[in-house]
């Protein structure tokens, strides 16, 4: 798997060469101006952007990238921990959200997390994001002629899931990543994979963040 930074910290570079495991490809930029051209010629399946390469608003700049990205996950780190900012930055599509001072495990656990399909966010910022997913859920979802489809309760959803596809939700929903729910659990990644995905169209969600907002709010 390739991986495209933006940055020209050499310290943080060199906490993102440690972060990032041995089969991955890392690849670093500090022109911002030239970033496009990269992403289309490296095709990178995450992205790591330091927010000191971008402007203000830097979700604008984010969210061109997220486009010219196409299926890559993008990663934002930012120096400080800003509510609206963050919300700005998962709105214009990016997968994770994280502070610059982060240390290399803590990095590869989120390059891990987003680059299977999950959202990192900051703790702190979970009541509100399940308050906007409340106020989503809430509002009208049909054409006026349609009549209204009945939605599952969550614990009904929840109880139709299999033994093992609970084990593996509540292990991810704790922040396991898919190699480590299958070192837990003595089962190949391509199984945790098989089994996340069927948890998914179950409980009704697309993504890890969704999956543990459903679970905790329960």
């Amino acid at each position: 798997m390739s991986i495209l930074l933006a940055a020209q910290d050499p310290e943080l570079i060199g906490r993102c060469r440690r972060a990032v495991s041995a089969e991955h490809q890392l690849e670093v930029t500090g022109d911002f101006a030239t970033l496009t051209g990269t992403l289309a010629s490296l095709a990178p399946m995450v992205v790591i952007l330091d927010a000191a390469l971008l402007e203000r608003p830097i979700e604008r700049q984010v969210a061109q990238v997220v486009a010219a990205s196409a299926t890559a996950r993008v990663i934002v780190l930012t120096e400080v921990f800003q509510e609206d900012e963050e919300i700005a930055l998962l709105k214009a599509g990016a997968k994770g959200c994280c502070r610059r001072g982060i240390d290399p495990d803590s990095l590869e656990r989120v390059i891990n997390v987003t680059q299977s399909g999950g959202v990192w966010v900051t703790r702190s910022l979970l009541p509100r994001l399940v308050t906007e997913l409340r106020r989503y859920a809430s509002a009208p979802q049909v054409p006026a002629t349609s009549k209204p489809a009945v939605a599952k309760p969550a614990a009904d959803k929840l109880a139709a899931l299999s033994t093992r596809e609970r084990e593996i939700a509540r292990l991810i929903v704790d922040g396991a990543t898919n190699k480590e729910v299958a070192a837990v659990l003595r089962i190949s990644e391509r199984t945790v994979k098989g089994h996340l995905s069927n948890v998914f169209q179950k409980l009704g969600v697309t993504d890890r963040l969704k999956l543990m907002l459903l679970v905790r709010t329960q």
